[in-house]
């Protein structure tokens, strides 16, 4: 009986030692790749061909005029006509005329002034004139003993207050030039014109109204161009530069592309949700007057474009600035250097090192590439295929 158990021990230890290396050998001793039926491991590849990679940041903007200025009242006056809102004007045209007839009389008071100036000037130099002449005659006359030191004293006292008496006349002069300068300035001011040709944005102005100095009239812009500008992040400002080709698209425009350059790109970020950004602008030609102030486009500015053999950037190995790819040639794979260019992050362009038609090996299982397409003027489709290959130690023949 005592035998008996001992042998179901037994047992029962063999049945678990079997089950547990089935269990191991399951676990541990399967293949990494999956593997065909005679032991051949498979791969995804890619037919190498022709195509293109364009590489671009792109944000939204909003239409800018290209010049804004606000123009305020030089003067204080009575509004006798203004321009309105959307009315167009050439440099120089008329925008705002005040009642002039204030600084008209103001103008003709600060001439007669002038006039009065001048005259008080003339007389304070033959005055002048008149003492030194007679300071000299008394000076003789005191050589000779005809009249005292104290005469002859009196007779330059004379000659001194003539010259302080044509100095103050000078100055006064002077100021009734500068007035009558105000005067006509401020008769000028009465008449607004146009600092260049551009466009009424925002008018308020209706005739009788009395506006104070300093007080704003219009706004006025010049929509001949517009500008647009972008927030690009801390990552992709790196990328950008001055005079790189920009495309603009806008709902306003259906489906018309606008094409320009990047104007200036901002020196300084702005911390916008604890994310540095940067303002690039461009402008655009808009004498068309397509786009109007505050409406929203889409910037796309191309970084970089490349045409060659276009893989899917997973397909291309980067070890020290030096690009290698795994083709599959007769029955193996091998690895090429290439020469890489623009990378989208999804697609790459081979620039030398592969020709069109080689078998390209990409890396990872599955039977498709997805998220594979081509950018650009030249897009070719490249179809993928699952290639089994002898695995050695596999015991395939």
């Amino acid at each position: 009986m005592k035998r008996k158990k001992t042998w179901i021990v037994l047992l029962i230890a063999v049945a678990v030692i079997l089950i547990g290396g089935g269990i191991w050998y399951l676990t541990y001793n399967q293949p990494a790749a999956e593997t065909g039926a005679e032991g051949e491991e498979q791969i995804l590849t890619i037919e190498a061909k022709n195509g293109s990679v364009s590489v671009r940041v792109e944000g939204p903007s909003v239409v800018e005029p290209f010049l804004t200025q606000t123009i305020r009242s030089a003067i204080e006056g009575v509004i006798l006509s203004g321009a309105s809102e959307g009315d167009a004007f050439n440099k120089g045209d008329l925008l705002i005329r005040f009642d002039s007839l204030d600084k008209d009389k103001a103008v003709k008071q600060a001439s007669l002034s002038l006039s009065q100036a001048v005259l008080n000037r003339d007389k304070a130099r033959d005055n002048l004139a008149l003492a030194r002449t007679d300071l000299s005659s008394k000076k003789a006359l005191f050589e000779s003993g005809a009249v005292s030191k104290d005469q002859v004293d009196g007779a330059s006292r004379a000659v001194s207050d003539s010259e302080y008496a044509q100095k103050s006349a000078e100055l006064a002069v002077s100021q009734a030039v500068l007035a009558l300068d105000t005067a006509r300035q401020e008769l000028a001011n009465t008449a607004v014109k146009a600092p260049f040709t551009g466009v009424v944005l925002s008018s308020n102005l209706a005739p009788g109204d009395l506006i104070s100095k300093g007080a704003m009239l219009i706004t006025y812009a010049d929509l001949s161009r517009v500008r647009l500008v972008a927030e690009v992040d801390e990552f992709d400002i790196s990328k950008v530069i001055k005079d790189q080709g920009v495309t603009i698209t806008s709902d306003a425009l259906g489906g018309e592309i606008l094409k320009s350059k990047v104007e200036r790109i901002s020196p300084a970020a702005e911390i916008i949700n604890n994310i540095s950004i940067f303002k690039v602008s461009t402008l655009l030609d808009n004498r068309d007057g397509k786009l109007k102030p505050g409406m929203s486009a889409d910037i796309s500015i191309l970084i970089s474009s490349d045409k060659g053999i276009v893989l899917p950037s997973k397909a291309v190995a980067t070890v020290r600035t030096r690009s290698y790819v795994k083709v599959y040639e007769e029955g193996e794979i091998k690895t090429k250097r290439v020469t890489a260019g623009a990378d989208d992050g999804i697609n790459i362009v081979v620039l030398e090192g592969l020709a069109e038609g080689e078998i390209v090996v990409v890396p990872g299982t599955g039977t498709g590439t997805a998220g594979f397409s081509l950018t650009g003027s030249s897009q070719t489709t490249s179809g993928t295929s699952v290639i089994p290959i002898p695995v050695p130690g596999t015991g395939s023949r």
